[in-house]
């Protein structure tokens, strides 16, 4: 089982909507140095991909958000597990995807990964 602790609570799907295409490139270049550097603290070093795994994204905010939101928002953060090499892909066949929020003063995002057979 793979734990990845990112310092940020991903940003849900309607905010990042609003966003310009600029700020959205951004977003996603932080979040992919975000996720290789919660890899490496947690000394993750996969040569393959999972090729079928469960994912669990926590995301820890201040505010509790739609679930529509919550999963559209956790994306970007499935994305950047890809092409990290820590999942083979995103599709149904690859991934069992568990979404889940809580409310804390401290924002964060926890990933966990397991292999299923």
């Amino acid at each position: 089982m793979i734990t990845l602790t990112i310092p940020e609570a991903f940003t849900p799907l309607n905010r990042m909507l609003g966003e310009t295409w600029n700020k959205r490139i951004k977003t996603r270049r932080r979040w992919a140095w975000l996720v290789r550097a919660a890899k490496l603290d947690a000394k993750v070093f996969v040569e393959t991909p999972l090729p079928r795994a469960r994912v669990t994204i926590t995301r820890h905010g201040r505010r509790i958000c739609d679930p529509d939101n919550l999963i559209g928002g956790a994306k970007g953060t499935i994305d950047c597990l890809v092409r990290e090499g820590l999942i083979a892909d995103d599709t149904p066949d690859h991934i069992e995807l568990i979404v889940l929020q809580q409310i804390t003063k401290l924002p964060h995002t926890v990933v966990t990964i397991e292999a299923l057979g």
